[in-house]
């Protein structure tokens, strides 16, 4: 047990975080049609970005959190957003493709920002799980590998992100991206993190996980390359390492990098811990400042025990010499707090008990107080 708690203070380069709870990336599919910002989103994060007692501090109750204490969401990293149009993951994503799409995503960092928390956003391509015309490392079948459809919910109930879940079987085989076109994607998520910070954004995260097209280059199971993206270990990193140095150049050596790997497929053949281990200090020496845990190609789950992913952070963070954020069903403020008093990730990321309570963060300070809402 140590002194840290879940609304201690943690530095990222120069950037201090004022607690330890993330709101992780967590797709609406509510944006305009070209990926563009809309008042929903806008107020979507707005609430859940505010410190609901009227304030970034709560000056009662002092003798768990100190009397600076901010009781709400530390940080919100904005759900994936697609670096190219051809990268789009499904239907009504946000993108981050075009500098027409600044003047949006300026204001939602305003937004985040102007209620105390801080502003992350994350970069993605999906690769194999694309809408249309799927690019992969290999031409191969993917059938383990679904991608969503275009088609929406019409059920009003179903409320936002029901499009991630109507799915449609992959019938081709997805093309097989030349050295040529990885180079070029490489430069687009370049391009998607110089956005972000020139939209005020605090920091990127680049999307390794889920299935995505990052996670389809390191998983053994989609990437069966012969050339220099693909067999080992180090050549599957290859291309993620690369887009890492190009995101590091283009947003300078101050500016916090996160990436969300995805540090076990749960598929027998692919991407296990083990692997894991010694892809972290590659990333770190890359120039990540941060590592987000999350699923592989067999993504994030929604049902499950509580810190259901805990286990990659017990496996990770021994190794790791930067910040470590588990997700994975947190729902509660004391299991929140056990996984940072006793080291066992240096954040945790609160997703769907955020989104059913904007006010979790809050309720949190005050149930580890010993105080009423």
């Amino acid at each position: 047990m140590t002194n840290i708690h879940l609304f201690s203070p943690v530095k990222v380069k120069d950037l201090i975080l004022p607690n330890r709870i993330v709101m992780p990336p967590m797709a609406l599919g509510i944006a305009a049609s070209e990926g563009e910002i809309t008042p929903e989103m806008l107020e979507h994060y707005t609430l859940r970005a505010r410190a609901y007692h009227g304030g970034s501090t709560y000056d009662a109750g002092q003798k768990f959190a100190g009397a600076n204490t901010r009781a709400g969401v530390g940080l919100i990293i904005v759900e994936h957003a697609y670096i190219s149009e051809e990268g789009q993951a499904h239907p009504k994503q946000l993108g981050i493709y075009h500098d027409r799409l600044l003047p949006g995503l300026t204001k939602l960092a305003a937004k985040i920002r102007s209620e105390g928390a801080i502003a992350g956003i994350q970069i993605n391509h999906a690769g194999a799980r694309v809408l249309e015309n799927a690019v992969a490392p290999s031409g191969i079948p993917l059938p383990f590998l679904p991608r969503r459809s275009r088609q929406l919910s019409q059920n009003q109930e179903d409320g936002p992100g029901k499009a991630e879940e109507l799915y449609i079987p992959f019938e081709e085989r997805p093309h097989e991206l030349t050295v040529k076109e990885i180079k070029e994607l490489t430069e687009k998520f370049a391009l998607a993190a110089a956005r972000a910070k020139k939209a005020g954004f605090d920091l990127v995260e680049i999307h390794g996980a889920h299935g995505y097209l990052l996670n389809q280059f390191l998983s053994p199971l989609t990437n069966r390359r012969r050339d220099a993206y693909g067999g080992s270990l180090e050549n599957r990193l290859r291309f993620p390492l690369e887009v890492v140095h190009a995101v590091r150049e283009a947003v300078g050596p101050a500016y916090p990098v996160f990436y969300r790997l995805g540090a076990d497929d749960r598929m027998e053949g692919g991407l296990n811990l083990e692997e894991s281990c010694r892809i972290i200090p590659l990333l770190e020496d890359a120039g990540v400042d941060v590592i987000d845990l999350s699923g592989g190609l067999g993504g994030y789950m929604k049902q499950g025990p509580e810190g259901f992913f805990l286990y990659m952070a017990d496996a990770i963070k021994p190794v790791a010499r930067v910040p470590v954020i588990v997700t994975g069903g947190i729902k509660t403020p004391q299991f929140a707090d056990m996984v940072i008093r006793q080291g066992r990730a240096d954040l945790v990321g609160i997703g769907r008990a955020l989104l059913a309570d904007p006010a979790w963060a809050q309720k949190a300070w005050l149930a580890l107080n010993g105080l009423q809402f």
